[in-house]
């Protein structure tokens, strides 16, 4: 509520800064602010005066745009963003990174990885880069490759919790559960409420047979996100090894039907006896 306290302060001060100064400003700081219901209008706002800004200015309001319209779940609409900011401006390394995530969530995953390696080209080193790329190796089924990617992350940053879950997840997969569990612990010490460490930690849980621990990751994940597929599932499973056959079947039925390739996933990904 900052530019609404400034802007009322100018009136009150009979300020004679004119409106059509005073909009582009404020629409510039909401547009690239955090994500607000006014995210859309701000930065469109900026696209539509785009001849008297920078381009990087009309590439940055893309690209925010973009992230709200990915918070509403319109990804083909965040999708059409993030390339024209791409377009308008080809050195955007965040945008390569944000239209990598989607693309890796659309199954697209060449084209995703195409755009990491574009982005570590621009800035080497850099750990969304990196962690992108182990995600398509993740996706790929290449779980080992994606445990030295994320391996590289920690290396830069020990304090990356998102690369901590997500080798967690690739652990689970090369049935490393130990290391998982040290690896999605750790995230949840840095991110107390991470759903992927949640999950994964459950999925660890699960592969050693410790269902009381599973049942409890996979609760406090529903508690933080009602009817999150994975976590559904995975007290589905968690319910039927406990004797609770008709709890499981209920939970499975409904993560399948919110999310129809859960099982399949959950299959490809942990190698779990369901």
């Amino acid at each position: 509520m900052r530019w609404q306290t400034v802007l009322a302060a100018l009136l009150l001060l009979g300020s004679s800064v004119p409106a059509s100064a005073q909009v582009p400003q404020d629409a510039q700081r909401t547009c690239l602010g955090p994500l607000t219901e006014h995210t859309i209008s701000a930065c469109t706002t900026i696209i539509d005066s785009a001849a008297s800004r920078t381009p990087q200015e009309v590439s940055r309001a893309y690209r925010s745009r973009g992230q709200a319209y990915r918070a509403r779940k319109q990804d083909d609409l965040a999708l059409r963003d993030y390339d024209e900011a791409i377009r308008i401006d080809p050195l955007h390394v965040e945008a390569y990174i944000v239209r990598g995530n989607v693309l890796v969530e659309k199954g697209q995953l060449d084209q995703a990885l195409r755009d990491f390696d574009e982005a570590l080209r621009l800035r080497p080193g850099y750990v969304l880069a990196i962690h992108g790329r182990g995600n398509v190796y993740f996706q790929r089924g290449e779980f080992a490759r994606s445990i030295r990617e994320l391996d590289e992350v920690l290396k830069i940053d020990p304090a990356f919790f998102a690369a901590y879950a997500s080798r967690c997840w690739a652990r689970v997969a090369i049935n490393e559960a130990e290391a998982a569990l040290v690896d999605c612990s750790e995230a949840l010490r840095l991110r107390p409420h991470s759903i992927n460490a949640l999950n994964g930690r459950g999925a660890a849980f699960l592969k050693l047979g410790r269902l009381q621990q599973a049942l409890a990751d996979y609760q406090a994940s529903l508690h933080i996100v009602p009817d999150e597929p994975f976590a559904l599932f995975g007290r589905g499973i968690a319910r039927r090894k406990t004797g609770d056959a008709e709890g499981g079947d209920a939970d499975i039925a409904k993560a399948k039907r919110s999310a129809p390739l859960v099982e399949e996933r959950f299959r490809r990904y942990w190698r779990l006896d369901l």
